[in-house]
């Protein structure tokens, strides 16, 4: 499903706030993008496991701009290494947050 306001306008809103300081780099593999990072609540189990809503740090990204980025995954953010801990979309699927756990 597109988001309502378009990929490409995404990536382009993500890009203008990296150029005015106000996004970090997120790298994964030889993969790289940018990324909106946040403390946000979220339901890192559900569905797996008992519910578990944890306060946890984490990074919105374009989708599909980090192919192949699943929970388990190595990720760097702003120079810091993370493990993904689940990868969820947000909103209506057009960027997903990534909740970040130590390595």
């Amino acid at each position: 499903m597109p988001s309502i306001l378009g990929n490409s306008d995404i990536g382009e809103m993500i890009e203008d706030l990296a150029q005015a300081g106000g996004a970090v780099e997120v790298r994964f593999g030889s993969a790289t993008t940018w990324g909106l990072f946040d403390r946000a609540s979220a339901e890192l189990f559900a569905g797996e496991m008992p519910t578990l809503v944890a306060d946890a740090e984490g990074v919105h990204i374009k989708s599909g701009s980090l192919p192949g980025i699943a929970s388990g995954s190595d990720v760097t953010v702003d120079g810091t290494a993370y493990k993904v801990m689940k990868v969820i979309l947000h909103g209506d699927g057009g960027m997903q947050w990534l909740a970040l756990g130590e390595p």
